[in-house]
């Protein structure tokens, strides 16, 4: 019996050290909780984690300005797209003079004769001919020639063109866009201004919007440059009207344009006028565009059309 009870004891000794990393109490570590490790883990699920995105920010729509939304930046196509890949060029290309990169041949009027123009030589592009270029010495000449629009340098030259018409599109409409800020700014400067009597506005770039004017502005305006200009219910302003009708503009016409804007007192190159903009589509050589203009009245007629952008003369 005693041997028995040794035996036994032996064998519980073994298998302890056996599974001893069983026994919390043999390798003297304490039993892991599972409960706490579990809700650690939770815990540390419910932390902003740095290196991942933020769904809340990420899900925000970004604002948008409202100026450049009415200003844009037009989408301009390429040119191959105008000029239906050099096959089908607008009249309004012509004429421009070019430069010839291989000798060309002219043929006099009636048949007559004929003459060679060496490469290097400048002449005029008149028009498009199948996928050649009708050429002239010069604009008042009867003799003709053509020659391969690759050539010469036409597509060069429209080419460049083209650039400068889209750098000249984007600065006009920069500038509409600092226009429109400032007469923002100053409607929002003038509200809060109203009753002061003590103010030292520069006259070189003051523009009020006309429903901020206070009664004592607006008669000190009216004595400046006349009455203001009345506005029909739909925006249209019959002076604007009467002025377009006679032909004081060639561009603008009365049912095209898409928007009448408000009438405004405005200072520009340092004259106060009644200022008011229409907004109309134009076309060129090189695309149809979003265009603005303003009327600049005083003393009850339109003195003048200028872009808003460029402060250009409108044809």
């Amino acid at each position: 019996m005693k041997w028995f009870l040794l035996l036994a004891f032996i064998a519980l000794i073994v298998s302890g050290i056996l599974n001893k990393e069983k026994l919390p109490f043999w390798n003297n570590e304490k039993p892991s909780n599972n409960t706490s490790g579990n809700i650690s883990q939770e815990e540390n699920e419910g932390e902003p984690n740095g290196d991942e995105p933020d769904p809340i920010k990420n899900s925000e729509p970004d604002k948008t300005d409202p100026i450049e939304e009415k200003y844009p930046i037009p989408d301009f196509k390429p040119i191959e797209e105008l000029v239906g890949n050099w096959k089908k060029i607008p009249a309004s290309a012509f004429p421009r003079q070019v430069t010839l990169k291989a000798k060309a041949k002219y043929i006099f009027a009636g048949g007559a004769g004929s003459s060679t123009a060496p490469a290097g030589a400048k002449t005029f592009a008149i028009s498009l001919s199948g996928d050649k270029l009708v050429i002239t010495p010069n604009k008042q000449s009867n003799v003709r020639g053509t020659i391969s629009i690759n050539d010469t340098n036409y597509k060069e030259i429209l080419g460049d063109e083209y650039e400068k018409y889209k750098q000249r599109k984007k600065r006009e409409i920069y500038a509409q866009r600092e226009r429109a800020r400032s007469i923002a700014a100053t409607e929002v400067e003038t509200t809060q201004t109203t009753s002061s009597a003590n103010t030292n506005e520069s006259q070189s770039n003051r523009v009020t919007s006309i429903s901020r004017i206070s009664k004592e502005k607006l008669s000190d305006y009216e004595n400046e440059i006349g009455k203001m200009p009345e506005a029909e219910n739909d925006g249209r302003v019959p002076i604007m009207m009467r002025s377009i009708r006679s032909g004081d503009v060639s561009e603008i016409r009365l049912n095209e344009i898409s928007y009448w804007g408000p009438i405004r007192y405005e200072i520009v190159d340092n004259r106060a006028y009644w200022t008011a903009t229409v907004n109309y589509k134009t076309t060129s050589l090189f695309g149809t565009f979003p265009t603005e203009a303003m009327a600049l009245m005083r003393n009850g007629k339109v003195e003048n059309w200028l872009y808003t952008g460029s402060l250009e003369e409108v044809p």
